[in-house]
């Protein structure tokens, strides 16, 4: 739902209850006819409070520690505001809270913190923070195209328009994407995802989509790429004080193949995967070697310069089997 959508909630609130109440209360005023006050104050009160609660979710939507902090702090500063009335307004005023008044209260609090509780419970189970990638992500590409290169059909999507930098950087995606390894390439830049290519429709895939279709596991893939980033900025705010830069390569390897995500610059970053768990390492040479080219069509210097041993070397040595393991101090 769009945030304006409870901005007008609020609205509707205030024009359909609250304006008669006052109307009635200012022709009360006027014509000096006996009037509840306490009974009309009470109204206003519910119903002022619901429209600032459905314009201020409007601004939280989708923050889920500001959601379960505000649910907190609303239910607290509630609970102990009616409870110093009713504990002290004898003595200080002379005068009791209402039982109907407290009960109908803190009935609202409750149920406002069970509400928020409950939604907050649900997203969790969909994953943590999900709601809000979805809420402050732009529109994904729309325009579309395909393109036959050998043996594979390779679809292009991208957004209306995009840059000559960005052309040439899905060129390169569209010359590393293969049906053998390398499946979906995705590149996302500050206004979002600008473009993605993949081979899921070749008909060799087929046996890989049982319960999804290829559609469905794109728009998954450019959330979970979204999921990466967020989870790459906070773990780069700790990692700074080891003085070990940006995270520039997270992998997730799964049973069933492999989903990259590569820190191209700063709001850059590409997403790969691969449905081949036997090609895991060849896609993420792939990957590795793409960003360095997207990096230079936008004058940056290469940045995955890691070199792998060569077969049958490397840093592991034998061990005897009469060789002594050495003594740990433990």
């Amino acid at each position: 739902m769009d945030r304006d959508r409870f901005a007008r909630i609020a609205v509707v609130i205030a024009t359909f209850v609250l304006a008669p109440v006052l109307l009635e209360m200012l022709a009360w005023y006027i014509e000096g006819e006996d009037y509840n006050l306490s009974r009309a104050l009470t109204v206003l009160a519910v119903v002022g409070g619901l429209a600032v609660i459905a314009l201020v979710a409007g601004r939280i939507r989708g923050k889920l520690p500001v959601m379960l902090v505000g649910a907190m702090t609303v239910a607290s500063v509630g609970g102990l505001a009616l409870g110093f009335v009713a504990g002290f307004g004898p003595v200080l005023w002379n005068r009791s809270i209402s039982g109907e008044l407290l009960g109908l209260s803190l009935i609202g609090i409750a149920a406002f913190t069970a509400l928020t509780g409950s939604y907050l419970l649900l997203q969790f189970r969909r994953g943590l923070y999900v709601p809000h990638l979805e809420a402050t992500a732009v529109p994904s590409p729309t325009t579309t195209k395909r393109k036959v290169i050998g043996e594979s059909e390779i679809l292009i999507r991208t957004q209306p328009e995009i840059s000559n930098a960005l052309e040439k950087a899905l060129g390169s995606c569209v010359s590393v994407i293969d049906q053998e390894d390398l499946h979906f390439v995705a590149y996302f830049g500050p206004e979002g995802c600008a473009f993605y290519t993949d081979v899921l429709d070749d008909a060799d895939l087929r046996h890989f989509f049982h319960a999804t279709t290829p559609e469905k596991r794109r728009i998954t893939y450019l959330r979970l790429g979204r999921q990466l980033d967020w989870l790459g900025h906070r773990l780069d705010t700790h990692l700074r004080f080891l003085e070990s830069g940006t995270v520039i390569r997270t992998v997730l390897d799964v049973e069933r193949g492999a989903l990259f995500h590569y820190w191209v610059d700063h709001g850059r970053y590409l997403i790969g995967v691969t449905l081949d768990q036997r090609k895991v390492d060849i896609a993420d040479d792939k990957m590795a070697k793409l960003v360095d080219l997207i990096r230079g069509h936008f004058t940056l210097p290469p940045i995955n310069q890691r070199a792998r041993p060569e077969p049958g070397a490397g840093n592991i040595r034998a061990i005897k089997k009469d060789e002594p393991w050495p003594e740990s101090g433990s």
